[in-house]
């Protein structure tokens, strides 16, 4: 009976122990959950780019604290206004990690909240980028977008300020100005669709293709290469990429050396550029009076921009020789020729008046035209009272007979003799002449007799007309038959 009411008792006190602890802790639980519940984040939940999934709020907060001054030490936020890059000193930057922690939202991407100071914003421009002028009202947007740039907490951020919706006033950041021969309506017509035009950020421009897109035909290739060049000239004192530009195969009148952009619209050549900045700028050109006048508009640069147009250097041209049967005695000038040029296009960039880089643009190269000299096609001989023959075209002089050139040595085409005895008359020709020689050289026997009897073993003669050479060779042991026959030009015709 006693073991009986023992187990009762000692039952109830376990059910009973059970139910306390069980409806305590249901009790604290329902506490935490309904009236002080635990912040936790759910699944596929991030921070920048930290996963929290299921990580409860203050721990979140917890872990980015301790990462703080680690990334002020390696961050970096690099900034671009226009042409000019720098770092934006994050010293001073504070991560705001409540606002954050509060701000993020389970199962998405969320950002970090930074908070920037204007004065820190305000001392960096003024320094950095001195060219641009900001108000109070225009630094608080800058902080603003830099605070907006951090939102990942990334190592690196890189970031423009300088868009179309920066409200720092606009300027003139280059001109040109020269004479012109523009006359046409069409070219007035691409000056007034040029005039104006914005260039648009990041945007290349071709002229050929501008001019097909406002159906603009009636203007010339020299006189687009006018328009063109005024416009490279302009772009070329900026950041402004040149993609093509191209010269002409002569040096130009109006255009200044170094300038030209030539263009062929049937060879398709063309004059193409690329604005790399993040800003619009606007081109405005047209005549005024002699001159025309271009310039462009826009955010002002950080860097000075200078063309630099090398020494010239002349290059002389070649004479070249024709002949021509038109023409009968000396020489006649086809092409007087002229010297051609050679010179170096470079770009100098200048930070507040200190040369940073200069940058090679092209060798402009305008060949030289040739000297052409027309001459005869054979050279009239001039024979003086001395004997001696002047080239009238190359001005050689020669001594018949000779073939060293050297007077004094004439020849009587009638006998054939000269005054160092080489044979060089008629010889057999006719059966009555004979050749005669002071030391009859070439043969080994004497040509002698008279309707040419001819005995021996070697050259009995040699035949040498007022302009040609003719040699009439007999060989044998001596012929004394009958005299051999000829035709109208000397030769013998064989039996």
């Amino acid at each position: 009976m006693d073991n009986k009411v023992f187990g009762t008792t000692f039952l109830a006190i376990i059910l009973s122990a059970f139910l306390f602890f069980g409806v305590a802790n249901a009790g604290a639980l329902a506490v935490d959950k309904w009236f002080f519940p635990v912040e936790k984040f759910g699944d596929n939940t991030y921070i920048g780019a930290t996963d929290v999934s299921n990580m409860e709020v203050t721990e979140a907060k917890q872990l980015f604290a301790g990462r703080v001054e680690s990334w002020k030490q390696s961050a970096q936020l690099i900034v671009t206004y226009q042409d000019a890059t720098a770092n934006y000193p994050l010293d001073n930057a504070e991560i705001l990690l409540d606002e954050t922690v509060q701000r993020a939202q389970s199962s998405s991407q969320n950002n970090f909240v930074f908070e920037l100071s204007d004065a820190t914003t305000q001392t960096f421009l003024a320094e950095q980028f001195p060219s641009a002028v900001f108000s109070n009202e225009e630094i608080q947007s800058v902080t603003a977008k830099l605070e907006e740039s951090l939102h990942n907490g990334q190592a690196e951020t890189r970031i423009t300020i300088s868009d179309d919706n920066l409200s720092v006033e606009r300027e003139v950041v280059s001109s040109v100005s020269f004479n012109h021969n523009l006359k046409s309506k069409g070219a007035q017509a691409a000056l007034a669709a040029l005039n104006g035009f914005q260039i648009a950020p990041n945007a290349q421009f071709s002229l050929i293709g501008f001019l097909d897109e406002q159906d603009l035909q009636q203007v010339s290739d020299e006189e687009l290469t006018e328009i063109a060049s005024a416009i490279y000239r302009v772009v070329l004192q900026s950041n402004f990429i040149i993609d093509e530009r191209s010269i002409g195969t002569k040096t130009p009148a109006a255009i200044p050396l170094g300038q030209e952009a030539a263009i062929n619209r049937a060879l398709n050549v063309d004059f193409v550029f690329t604005n790399p900045n993040d800003s619009s700028f606007i081109l405005n050109i047209g005549t005024n009076g002699a001159a025309i006048e271009a310039s462009m508009t826009g955010l002002p640069f950080v860097y000075s921009y200078s063309v630099q147009i090398g020494e010239q250097e002349e290059v002389k041209p070649r004479l070249i020789k024709q002949y021509s049967a038109f023409v009968s005695n000396g020489s006649t000038v086809k092409e007087p020729g002229a010297d051609g040029v050679r010179l170096n296009v470079s770009r100098l960039i200048l930070a507040q008046g200190e040369e940073l880089e200069i940058e090679p643009i092209s060798t402009d190269f305008y060949p030289p035209t040739h000297r052409i000299e027309v001459y005869p096609l054979t050279s009239t001989e001039v024979v003086p009272e001395g004997g001696e023959i002047i080239d009238p075209a190359t001005g050689e002089v020669t001594t018949p007979g000779s073939t060293d050139s050297t007077p004094g040595d004439t020849v009587d085409p009638s006998t054939g003799t000269d005054g160092t005895g080489s044979s060089s008359g008629d010889t057999g020709i006719d059966g009555s002449g004979s050749s005669t020689d002071g030391s009859q050289t070439g043969g080994n026997g004497a040509a002698s007799g008279s309707e040419n009897n001819n005995s021996g073993t070697g050259n009995t003669g040699n035949s040498n007309n007022a302009g040609g050479s003719e040699n009439n060779n007999s060989t044998g042991a001596g012929n004394n038959g009958s005299a051999p026959t000829y035709d109208k030009g000397g030769n013998i015709i064989n039996p």
